[in-house]
């Protein structure tokens, strides 16, 4: 299998002990409360590991890595968007715990009195849910895979088919494609439809995917979010443990030496083997997609998106103990996740160091050095990392699973069949959390492309996203209203794009829509290091050898010492305008992939070149549409529609000004009386007499939100520093 003994049986123990875990729990069973929430009677320490675990899945160190091998350390911003959101998660974590619901569907269902609207909801989240999923079961899957490889001389006959057509692929790749006959065309063309594998493994990745998938479903369904909780304790240390495994072996393998000194040596030799730009965090020529506007544009529509997170009304604060656990869960939670990134973009660069032209795919890098750096040493770790690599995966699925059980008994089930025993419900909820991983592996083990399931699930929340912000601070905000802005959301920003293709194929290959940025050539000036020595000997090589063949261009290159200055030209890659996987070239003829983005009609329409802008402005361009348009039109409508009964809304808003008891007797009884004197809650409005419903802050709102910004600027500074280790600067 590519396993030793000691790592089967560190994956052995550890599947164990998940399972025992679940079952252990079962007999504390006995409402849909304690199955979905845990009685909310959770502290500190099981929110933070809980919001960690669930909000930490495999494919963001695995992710997180490739970027940066790829890109440089820019690639960070993939995993870190979220950044500048989470100091807002101090104010969202005492929303989920104030709503006492059990889904998010549940609000829709008595803030706008729609129970057809809280069934929209939960439909939207079981695709969130499937979508999500699977991009996580990819990423595990692929990277386990990439652990245990097979060596060439045990490839069955197929496989070495499939490697010959794999090698055949790259050959044509690399050459110039208008030297290519028609017939070698036609056939690039058909080995890339093909996509013939490069690598195999003892283990296949439909394998990897049910097995996984099993462990989860066993003890989410016996023990409910308890046993979530506590496996998400114990896999919150192993996705920890993940993060640093790796990095002592790697830098002491680039720096030939070990022990502390031999850490620092390897961080000045990364330096050396790994080119400057590469270490840039905004706006290197190789990644300069995550310019300062960028960024806002991301943190905008994050910041709204985040509140419609199916699964964070649970491990968000509404699983808590009380509004302080909820607060410290949410905002910690997430702020380990954004501290060990910078050791997964770490983890890129030392396999860039390592690696650089090794790799034929980079979705491979984690897997890859994981054999190359923990194989040799042997003991287990080989075992010990792929159950990191399960524990990141599991953490997540098993929230999302019970998030996904509770919405379809509650928001639809329930529609169906009211009025039956809470023990029917609960088994109800553990048939569809089952089904929901099940359509999790089916779609990753269907689709498998980690960054095109990505891709999909990034922008989804936005659909529901206005209805909630506009709700929560305006009583005048109604049904009608909301159905609108989910329904133009979901069809002008995902259906239209995914669909208009299908319907008008000669979109694809129309002139007008093939457009492209015009980039620029940039110069950087600085000293010459190992890698700029290797890159310019290479090019001196190429030159003698075109020479050799009669084609040599231009003069031959200067040989170039250590320390020497240098000014490196590079010109960052043209970017499609309307396609959202760029424009290519198929058979002669070039065509648009991906979905098509109408948004962009409208900045031509007005007049802006977009072919002249950088392609950071290009792709920021889409995203003030998706922030303000739902909010506008939510706002506008419910201007001129029927609005919400004001009983619904005095008790709504009324149990919202209401601090948590942690005794959820006297926690009943404090909103009752709120809602039958909604007077005693006048002093907290920002702005009394109106419809708003803007609240004062408190010390505690005040210092906390401080607090959290200050942890989003250590993050940076770590960042920069790790990234200045070894410089010499």
């Amino acid at each position: 299998m590519g396993l030793s003994y000691a790592d089967l049986l560190v994956i052995a123990l550890y599947s164990l002990l998940m399972i025992v875990i679940g079952w252990r729990l079962k007999k504390s069973i006995s409402s849909q409360e304690d199955y979905f929430m845990g009685g909310r009677r959770f502290g500190k320490l099981l929110q933070v590991f809980a919001m960690f675990g669930s909000g930490t899945s495999t494919e963001e160190p695995v992710g997180t890595a490739r970027n940066s091998f790829t890109g440089g350390l820019s690639g960070i911003w993939t995993a870190l968007n979220y950044l500048f959101v989470t100091p807002f998660y101090w104010f969202i974590g005492v929303w989920y715990r104030r709503f006492r619901y059990i889904t998010l569907g549940d609000f829709f269902a008595e803030r706008y009195q729609s129970r057809s609207l809280a069934a929209a909801y939960a439909v939207f989240s079981i695709l969130f849910f499937v979508a999500w999923l699977s991009v996580s079961f990819s990423a595990a899957s692929k990277t386990i895979t990439a652990i245990t490889p097979k060596a060439e001389s045990v490839l069955s006959a197929p496989e070495q088919t499939e490697l010959a057509r794999f090698r055949h692929l790259r050959e044509l790749e690399s050459r110039d494609y208008s030297g290519l006959s028609e017939t070698e065309r036609v056939k690039l063309q058909d080995l890339r439809q093909a996509a013939p594998r490069g690598r195999f493994s003892y283990l296949s990745e439909v394998q990897i995917t049910w097995f996984i998938g099993l462990i989860v479903l066993i003890y989410s369904w016996a023990g409910g979010l308890k046993a979530a909780y506590l496996a998400d304790f114990i896999q919150g240390l192993f996705i920890i443990l993940l993060s640093f495994i790796m990095l002592p072996f790697g830098l002491w393998q680039i720096a030939g030496s070990h022990g502390l000194g031999g850490l620092l040596e390897g961080f000045r030799a990364l330096h050396q083997k790994v080119p400057q730009e590469m270490f840039d965090i905004l706006g290197s020529p190789t990644a300069g997609d995550f310019t300062w506007y960028y960024l806002c544009a991301v943190t905008a529509i994050n910041l709204i998106g985040i509140v419609v997170m199916p699964h964070l009304i649970v491990v968000g604060g509404g699983s808590a103990r009380d509004e302080l656990t909820a607060r410290i869960g949410i905002v910690f939670g997430h702020y380990i996740k954004r501290f060990l990134t910078i050791l997964w973009a770490l983890a890129g660069l030392i396999a860039l160091a390592l690696y650089a032209g090794q790799l034929d795919d980079p979705d491979l890098v984690w897997g890859f050095m994981a054999r190359n750096l923990l194989g040799p040493v042997g003991s287990g770790l080989i075992g010990v990392m792929i159950c990191a690599l399960m524990a990141a995966l599991m953490s997540t699925a098993s929230c999302y699973i019970l998030c996904a059980g509770s919405l379809i008994v509650r928001n639809l089930y329930n529609l169906m069949r009211p009025g039956l025993s809470e023990a029917h419900y609960v088994l109800a909820g553990r048939l569809a959390g089952a089904l929901t991983i099940t359509g999790s592996i089916l779609f990753a083990n269907y689709y498998q492309d980690v960054f095109g399931q990505l891709k999909f699930a990034w922008e989804m929340p936005v659909i529901f996203a206005s209805t909630v912000w506009v709700a929560m601070y305006w009583r005048r905000a109604t049904t009608a209203g909301a159905w609108v802005s989910v329904g133009f959301t979901a069809f002008a920003f995902f259906i239209l794009p995914a669909f208009l293709p299908l319907a008008v194929p000669g979109l694809r290959t129309d002139e007008r829509f093939l457009t492209v940025t015009r980039t620029e050539q940039v110069v950087r000036t600085y000293a010459a290091r190992e890698f700029d020595v290797r890159e310019r000997e290479k090019k001196i090589e190429q030159w003698e050898s075109g020479k050799s063949r009669g084609a040599a261009m231009g003069e031959k290159p200067a040989p170039l010492g250590l320390g020497e200055t240098i000014e490196v030209w590079s010109k960052p890659p043209s970017k499609a305008i309307f396609w959202t996987r760029g424009v290519a070239l198929q058979r002669g003829i070039l065509r648009g992939e991906g979905f098509f983005n109408p948004d962009m009609l409208l900045f031509q329409w007005l007049g802006l070149d977009l072919e002249s802008l950088p392609n950071p402005l290009v792709e920021t361009l889409r995203l003030p549409l998706r922030i303000f348009l739902p909010l506008l039109l939510m706002i506008v409508l419910s201007l001129f529609t029927a609005p919400v009964e004001e009983e619904v809304l005095r008790r709504f808003y009324a149990r919202m000004k209401t601090p948590v008891n942690p005794d959820p007797e006297k926690d009943r009884q404090e909103v009752e009386r709120s809602c039958r004197e909604p007077e005693r809650s006048d002093n907290q409005k920002l702005f009394p007499g109106t419809r708003l419903e803007f609240t004062r802050w408190t010390r505690t709102d005040l210092f906390g939100f401080i607090g959290s910004l200050l942890c989003a600027g250590l993050v940076i500074a770590t960042t920069l520093f790790i990234a200045g280790l070894g410089s010499g600067n």
